[in-house]
């Protein structure tokens, strides 16, 4: 069976999906629908912050790293420390997220992190003692991590310059109206629990140029990728669009994070989201900057450019054009398919299940674009989804997002398995 129409029974199948009527938790198109605790609650003000600022997807997880992982080590510091009896974890995590969010954004403090934290403060009738001994705490887990983040490399000018236009054959150049590349410093920025991005460089980087492989690649992208194409179907630009989320809106970790508690269910406890929001949280921040190490590691060309310049095996298409808008930054590997596999790795071993069991239905909507809501029964479906809408909207070749899904999940499942070692147990 050709990768074509592999690709194209796979996509079939997601848009069959769509009439299934059988559900467990629906997922809102902007924020988290049937659980109501003091994470989920600053998730979604994170956000309205990611969406209003149209915040990168890559800078995002960094946002929602330092808010859920001061909230974890703010409840964790409360319940491990018996001098804070008289406190109040809920609170203490919610002063931890208001000291995050006002740091990083305080232009945004008095119109929205402070008058959000009143009306929950005020809900949780604390006394005089138990608001400031909450405050106290909240606010020192929330400084002392967001110090030791000062000299993690993120702030580094990286001299990063691409290749010229029509230059060597599958290096990376700046596509039509680029004129930066999107924060290379993320390669070499410290990640929170694995040891080195380098680690995880283990799928083989991306096709040669002339293979077996890459020639694959390119019929697809000429194919089922190109906008222009009669076999790019209205059902597989809607898969582009469903999971495409740009500028405007949550991004992709924010869609995983709505969709993850679609999965566990509305009876989840504080604790628990707690510690699930700090894992996904991390396994998407460590997953982007061990995806960005091999972007800037190996410099692969974009489709558009592969296309329209041609190789030795392939004459220029110029008909060739993309669905989506090419994202500013090398091609190998996706990013938004290593968010999709860290998030199947960290909730099939939350749930203690394989990323292919089937599980109760759950429904998901997209944020950005009037689409019909998609019904999903295993985390391999959902994922799989992800990696493939950035094939079919021009911007990615099939094994950078095969590859990408499989470092997600290497990602993903060390930091599960490791978190505790760095952070402490909850």
């Amino acid at each position: 069976m050709s990768i074509v129409r592999s690709v194209l029974l796979l996509a079939l199948g997601a848009f069959l999906a769509l009439s299934c009527t059988k559900s467990h938790v629906r997922v809102a198109a902007t924020g988290i629908e049937g659980v109501d605790n003091v994470i989920t609650q600053w998730n979604s003000v994170t956000q309205r912050v990611v969406r209003t600022l149209a915040i990168p997807n890559q800078i995002a997880g960094r946002v929602y790293t330092f808010v859920h992982l001061s909230q974890y080590l703010a409840l964790q510091r409360v319940y491990e420390k018996k001098s804070f009896k008289s406190s109040h974890p809920e609170a203490a995590a919610h002063y931890a997220a208001h000291y995050v969010l006002s740091e990083l954004f305080p232009w945004q403090q008095s119109t929205i992190f402070d008058g959000f934290i009143a009306s929950k403060i005020s809900g949780l009738n604390l006394t005089e003692k138990e608001d400031v001994v909450a405050e106290k705490i909240g606010v020192y887990v929330a400084a002392k991590f967001l110090t030791s983040r000062t000299k993690d490399g993120s702030q580094r000018w990286a001299k990063f310059q691409p290749y010229p236009e029509n230059g060597p054959t599958g290096k990376y150049q700046f596509t039509v109206n680029q004129t930066y590349a999107l924060y290379p410093q993320l390669a070499t920025t410290q990640p929170e629990v694995i040891k080195a991005a380098e680690d995880f460089d283990t799928l083989g980087g991306p096709p040669a140029i002339p293979s077996s492989k890459y020639n694959s690649d390119y019929q697809t992208a000429a194919t089922v990728g190109n906008a222009n194409s009669p076999l790019q179907k209205p059902s597989l630009k809607d898969t582009a669009r469903f999971w495409e989320d740009g500028g405007n809106t949550s991004g992709i970790v924010g869609h995983l994070f709505n969709v993850s508690v679609a999965v566990t269910g509305p009876n989840i406890t504080v604790i628990e989201t707690a510690k699930l929001f700090a894992k996904l949280s991390v396994s998407h921040f460590d997953g982007a900057i061990a995806g960005w190490y091999q972007k800037y590691k190996y410099l692969f060309w974009r489709p558009i450019t592969a296309l329209r310049q041609g190789d030795s095996a392939h004459d220029p298409l110029d008909t060739f054009d993309t669905y989506l808008r090419t994202p500013p930054h090398p091609e190998y590997p996706s990013t938004h398919s290593v968010n999709a596999g860290a998030w199947a790795a960290v909730l099939s071993k939350t749930l203690n299940i394989s990323w292919s069991q089937k599980i109760p239905a759950f429904v998901v909507a997209t944020e950005g674009y009037l689409l019909p809501n998609r019904t999903y029964t295993s985390l391999e479906e959902a994922s799989t989804e992800v990696y493939l809408s950035r094939v079919y909207g021009g911007v990615h070749f099939p094994k950078a997002g095969s590859d990408g899904l499989h470092l997600g999940i290497n990602v993903g499942e060390y930091v599960y398995d490791h978190f505790e070692e760095v952070y402490g147990d909850l």
